[in-house]
Parts: structure tokens; C-alpha cells; sequence
């Protein structure tokens, strides 16, 4: 049984990079107009599943994009790209940072990978840190809950991201050639953004090489970029210059980002080996945010002034480099007993500089070395299986008078097992995970100008395991459970933290005496397909004990609120539904209907609510496609925010409508070209996001109007 995948899946993967490797074998090549766009797409393998399984046959919660479903929901951020997908959100800081939340979960609980291996950047330090992985330039992202998450770490026990890029070639091209390119602009931020990608292959030999250019100016909002401005005034000159800077657009939200990568693999009958290089720059404001300076009283040379504080406010600005270097080598049948070996290393050179004005503020250095083994075990019988190792070597530092986290040395070993049966009407799997993860500070932060205190030594062993089952009640109807245990290691930040944060405009204070964090999961769903019509219902909860999360002291510390790193018990319950309707072609064109939504509460033992939760949400959207023309509506309606966290204020709801339309022209030899317009926030609504730290100085980006053009060859 095929269950049709979310928001019309279409258009042929590219190349064979998403099935099992087939060595010496041209791959399929690029072809934009292979299958109407929201025809429904009859096979999509999850690459994050060691057994390369289709997203139909995971008995834990999993959602895959990919072809005209990827290009649909791209945005600037990997965040923003997913927000639209049912239990997921995004933490934005603004309109051009964004990491993915996964039911109500973000930060260290959610692991972003790519091609299976950390992304590490620093994105999970922070919510203002990017994720250093460019949208445009993958093939698939795929998001796995539940079971599966455990083989990626234990910090991955609310989710994990996985995205699909090309990097290292998988094939040859079959007419020893492919690729691809796209050139947009839009209305509302003046964006310049153009992205290629170019395959060539001869012989065993495969090359690849991307790259992308994109700059945007400060972008639109629908008015005030304060959620709750001070109606106060003290005099008509005060509000006068409120309202002369209130014009509309949200100051310091610019992004300027470029990389590309360089990849060459040989490919054999039997073995494949290859290596990438990637670079990915990005300088862009963080809005809301500006660095006060504040001078004493016995700084001041002028006596006369000595009674006065001179405040100087500059705008808060980053600067992002990272360099990615990756190894790959897999081997079919390489010992006896097994059928498949695969070995990956990334070395990761990471940098993120933040500027208050012109001077460098705090530097933020990441520099990491992952290296993972599988080995598919020969079939036991039904059973199939896969043993793995993983062991990662993280140098972290932040160097400044602002450094909130102090310099950190953490290994990490792993091991792991997974194991899959197909019996009749049933399929189970199982699995586990077992680390040790060392953590080593050469000297804490005492105070927040970064003194020198005493060294410190952790070291925790987090276990996970997990079962997951489907019943295949009929040809059309499936029933799926899982459960799973998982533990998380404390992150640096938690343990050590103590400074001002000016990005995020808070002072953490972390605690050295945090535990493990354990959730037990519980999900259950249902999934059906009647003639055009099918359909998903998922119901999960989550009981952590020693939850860790950031608390509000109700003090300050230079003028920023201080948030105290702390533990204790929560439960998560939440809910997530699609329906979609495929009408028959007829002489009006084929159109589908669909529609989801989403639910999750979490509360901590003190029966205060979980901070920076998602709101319900309803949505509802209808494809159309007729020959040569495609086109989609999507509106979602997310209520009201009121479960609060202490110190945090209530989300008012909004109402999201985007649409597209698109054009494939006619092809030349092999040749494909479409034109396509986007119209996003049609409504200009005044969207925040719960999730966000700075929601109420941010909001997302007003009525915006999208222009581009795609090339496939």
C-alpha cells in the first residue's frame, strides 16, 4: 500500500542518490516533468534509516520532502522550509534564521544532519546561530520522530532533521551530464538569489560541484515590528519619533549568504568511495536586538558630566563561516556475514563572529571531527539489521567580553543497534543506543567579563531504546505504535553558562550539578487510503524526567533578564492529523484537496506551562495542474498562544495564505524550464512566532511577492 505523501509529492528524484547505492550503475538523471506535480509519488526512501526503508513502512512518525513538494515549501531557512509541515515550527530570529521545533521540542533536542552526519554548527547553542546547510541545494529533507532518532545521538530525543544533499556523488549520470539552476527575486525584502548544481560523470569517475549567491535588504512588515509598544508617551516629541521609525520595515534584517561545495567519487561494481568540500558564509542582522554600552560614572573625564550615564546603542550583527570536509565509503558484501559497510567522516571548521556596531563582540569557534560505521548484517532469518559506531571530538570556545559559555572539549562514543521483521500482517522494529559523552572545561565563568574559574570534568552515559510496530490491517488501512526510552547528556551551555547573551537579550546563568534528561515516548496512529482519498491521525505523549529548560528569576543582570538553567519533570501530549482528497482528471484539470492539523501541550511538574510552545493550528489547501500549468493555495490558521511560560507574553493568532503558480515550458532536447510566482503572506498579516525568543521585536515578513525561474538539464 501506498499512502499518498504530503502536499501533492511530485516530480522525479533527482539521480538515484535516495535508493540503495548501484554501483556502476548511470543513474536516472534530472527530469522536471517525469510526473505531474502532484501526481502522487510511489516510492520515497528515508536515507536516514539505515535500511533505506520507504516513509510508509516506519512505524514511527515520518515526513519526507522532495521534488515539487521541497520546491514548494522553500524558504531561507531550514526552519522556515518545514514550518508548514504538520507538528513541526520554527524558532525564528527573524525572517532569515530558523531551526526546526518538532512538537514543541527545539534547541539540543533536535538533531539536524546532513547526509545522516551532524551538521554541527552552533545553531543549537542559540536561536540567532544559523544553521550552516543551504535549502535550495538539497535534494530531500526528511524529519523522523520517535524510534528511529536514537541512532543519530541522544540530544536528537525530540527529533531529527535530515538533509539530503549532493555532495558526494552517489552514480554516474546516465547521459554522463545533469543539472540544475534557479534565479528569484522578491518584493518585499528586494532579494537577489540564484543557485546551480552541475553532475558529470565518465567511467567510474563522478564529479559534482553548487553553489548559491543571495542577498536581501531589510525586510517588509505589515506595521509595528513591536508586539506590545509602550502606548505611554511622556511628551508629543517622544511619540513623534516612535512613530517616524514605525515605516514599515523591520530595521537590521538583512542576509547576505554564499557557498558552494566540490565533490568526486569513484564508483565500482562493488565498492564506492568519494570526498566533498563545502563552504557556507552568511552576514546577517539579528532585528530587535542592540548592544547598550554602559559608562560609569568614574570613566567620564569630564567632572561636569560625572552625574550623567551616556548610553550608546549599535545594531547586532554576525558573521558566519564554516568549512565542511567529508569522506565517504561503502562496500557491498565486504566481510562474511554482512551485505553492506558504509563509513563516513566530517571534519567541520566552524566560526560565527558577533559584531555590536563595527567591534566584534563575542566569537563563537566550533571545530569537530564525526566519524560513523554501519554494517548491514546478512538476514537472520526475517529478521534485517544494522550494527554502528559513531564517535565525535567537539572543540568549542566563545571568546570575548560577552562570552556566555566557556570553552568546552566533548567526546563522544557511541554504539548502536537496529533491528526490522516483516511477518504476514505485522512489522516490528526495534533498536538501541548506548554513549559516553566526556565533557572537559580547562576554566568556568566565574562572572560574566569571562574570569578564569576552576576547571571542570562531566562525563555521562545516556542510554535510549525503542520498539515500534505496524499492523497492516488491510490494503488499505495500517495502525502503527512505537515506544521508546531516551536519555540526553546535559549540553555546555546548561552546565556552564554565565553571561549576558546580547543577541537574545538574556543573561543565563547554567547549573554544574544538571542530571540526564530521560523521556519516556508513546505514540500511536492510524493511516488509510480509499480510492482517491487518504488520510493519518497520530497521538503521541512524552514524560521526561529532569527536564531542562530555561527559567525566569524575575531579576536582571545589565539591564537583561536573568534565565537560570534548570530541571524538573514534564509531560508533553499533542496530536497531528492530514487529510487529502485526489479528484479524477478531468477536462478542468486534476485537483486535490488536503488539509491538517496540529496540537501539543507541555507543562512541567509545577503546573507552569513549557517555554516557547507552538499554537494549534488548522490548515487547508487545494493543487490544481492542467497540462502545462501547476498551481497551489495553502491557508493556515494558528489560534492564539496563552499558555505562557513565567515571564513570557501571550501570541496573538494569525492567518497564513501563500499561493504559486507555475509554468513548464516546452522542452528542448533535454532541456526543462519553468516560470514560477509566489504570493506569500497574502493576507499581510502580522505573524510571530511563539517559538521565537524575539517574537515581540520580529515579526515574520509581510505581503511578498516571490519571481523565478528553474532549469533542468
Amino acid at each position: 500500500m501506498k499512502i499518498s505523501l504530503r502536499y501533492g509529492v511530485a516530480a522525479a528524484l533527482l539521480g538515484n542518490a535516495l535508493s540503495s547505492p548501484s554501483f556502476g550503475q548511470p543513474s536516472a538523471g534530472n527530469d522536471a516533468t517525469a510526473e505531474h506535480q502532484h501526481e502522487t509519488l510511489e516510492e520515497v526512501l528515508v536515507t536516514a534509516n539505515p535500511l533505506n526503508r520507504e516513509a510508509t513502512d516506519l512505524s514511527q512518525s515520518a515526513t519526507v520532502l522532495s521534488g515539487a513538494a521541497l520546491e514548494q515549501q522553500l524558504g531561507n531557512s531550514i526552519g522556515e522550509t518545514l514550518a508548514r509541515t504538520p507538528g513541526m515550527a520554527n524558532a525564528s530570529f527573524g525572517e532569515n534564521v530558523g531551526r526546526p521545533v518538532i512538537r514543541g521540542l527545539q534547541g539540543q533536542r533536535v538533531g539536524l544532519l546532513n547526509n545522516s552526519l551532524a551538521v554541527s554548527d552552533a545553531s543549537s547553542v542559540s536561536q540567532d546561530h544559523a544553521v550552516s546547510v543551504e535549502p535550495f541545494l538539497t535534494d530531500q529533507i526528511e524529519v523522523l520522530r520517535g524510534p528511529s532518532t536514537l541512532l543519530y545521538g541522544s540530544g536528537a530525543i525530540g527529533g531529527v532533521v535530515n538533509m539530503v544533499s549532493p555532495s558526494i556523488p552517489q552514480d554516474i549520470p546516465e547521459e554522463g551530464y545533469s543539472g540544475r539552476a534557479t534565479a528569484q527575486g522578491n518584493t518585499a525584502a528586494d532579494e537577489e538569489f540564484v543557485a546551480g548544481r552541475l553532475d558529470l560523470g565518465a567511467s567510474s569517475f563522478a564529479l559534482h560541484l553548487d553553489g548559491f549567491h543571495r542577498r536581501t535588504d531589510d525586510y517588509d512588515i505589515p506595521g509595528n515590528a513591536e508586539l506590545y509598544p509602550d502606548d505611554e508617551h511622556d511628551d508629543e516629541e517622544d511619540h513623534e519619533e516612535d512613530t517616524e521609525h514605525d515605516d514599515g520595515t523591520l530595521e537590521n534584517s538583512f542576509l547576505k549568504n554564499e557557498g558552494g561545495t566540490i565533490g568526486l567519487a569513484w564508483v565500482g561494481d562493488q565498492w564506492r568511495m568519494g570526498g566533498a568540500y563545502s563552504e557556507y558564509k552568511s552576514d546577517y542582522g539579528i532585528p530587535g536586538a542592540a548592544h547598550v554600552h554602559v559608562h560609569d560614572e568614574e570613566d567620564q573625564e569630564d567632572e561636569d558630566h560625572e552625574e550623567e550615564e551616556h548610553d550608546e546603542e549599535a545594531p547586532v550583527t554576525i558573521r558566519l563561516r564554516s568549512e565542511r570536509t567529508e569522506a565517504e565509503l561503502v562496500g557491498r558484501d565486504p566481510l562474511p556475514g554482512f551485505e553492506m559497510l558504509k563509513v563516513q567522516f566530517v571534519d567541520t571548521r566552524y566560526k560565527h563572529t558577533e559584531f555590536e556596531g563595527s567591534e566584534v563582540g563575542t566569537v563563537f569557534k566550533s571545530d569537530s571531527d564525526n566519524t560513523r560505521l554501519e554494517m548491514t548484517h546478512n538476514e537472520w532469518g526475517p529478521w534485517q539489521g544494522v550494527f554502528g559506531l559513531q564517535y565525535t571530538d567537539l572543540d568549542f570556545s566563545a571568546v570575548g567580553d560577552e562570552a556566555f559559555v566557556p570553552e568546552s572539549h566533548t567526546k563522544t562514543s557511541a554504539v548502536f543497534w537496529v533491528e526490522h521483521v516483516h511477518l504476514e500482517q505485522w512489522q516490528f522494529d526495534l533498536g538501541m543506543r548506548y554513549e559516553d559523552v566526556d565533557i572537559k572545561v580547562p576554566s568556568t565563568l566565574v562572572e560574566h567579563g569571562g574570569e578564569a574559574g576552576p576547571p571542570a570534568h562531566k562525563d555521562f552515559q545516556p542510554f535510549s531504546a525503542s520498539t515500534g510496530a505496524i499492523w497492516n490491517l488491510s490494503d488499505s488501512i495500517d495502525l502503527t505504535a512505537s515506544v521508546s526510552y531516551a536519555e540526553r547528556a546535559p549540553a555546555v551551555e546548561e552546565l556552564y553558562a554565565n553571561g549576558p547573551h546580547v543577541a537574545t537579550q538574556r543573561f543565563e546563568v547554567g547549573d554544574p550539578s544538571l542530571n540526564n534528561e530521560s523521556s519516556v515516548h508513546v505514540e500511536g496512529g492510524g493511516r488509510a487510503q480509499f480510492g482517491g482519498f487518504s488520510g493519518s491521525v497520530t497521538v503521541y505523549m512524552d514524560q521526561f524526567d529532569n527536564y531542562i529548560y530555561q527559567m525566569d528569576s524575575g531579576l536582571e543582570e545589565d539591564g537583561l533578564p536573568v534565565l537560570y538553567w534548570s530541571q524538573q519533570d514534564a509531560d508533553f501530549v499533542g496530536a497531528e492529523m492530514e487529510l487529502r482528497y485526489d479528484f479524477e482528471p478531468n477536462h478542468f484539470g486534476h485537483w486535490q484537496v488536503y488539509g491538517f492539523g496540529d496540537i501539543v501541550d507541555g507543562e512541567l511538574g509545577d503546573n507552569t506551562d513549557v517555554p516557547l510552545q507552538p499554537p494549534k493550528r488548522l490548515a487547508f489547501g487545494i493543487d490544481w495542474d492542467m497540462r502545462s500549468w501547476a498551481a497551489n493555495v495553502l491557508w493556515i490558521h494558528a489560534f492564539d498562544q496563552d499558555n505562557v511560560a513565567p515571564g513570557e507574553t501571550e501570541t496573538p493568532g494569525y492567518d497564513l495564505l501563500n499561493a504559486e503558480v507555475v509554468y513548464t515550458g516546452p522542452e528542448f532536447d533535454a532541456f526543462d524550464w519553468q516560470v514560477y510566482l509566489k504570493g506569500q503572506n497574502l493576507l499581510d498579516d502580522d505573524i510571530r512566532n511563539s517559538t521565537s525568543y524575539i517574537k515581540d521585536q520580529a515579526p515574520q515578513i509581510g505581503l511578498n511577492v516571490i519571481f523565478g525561474v528553474r532549469a533542468y538539464f
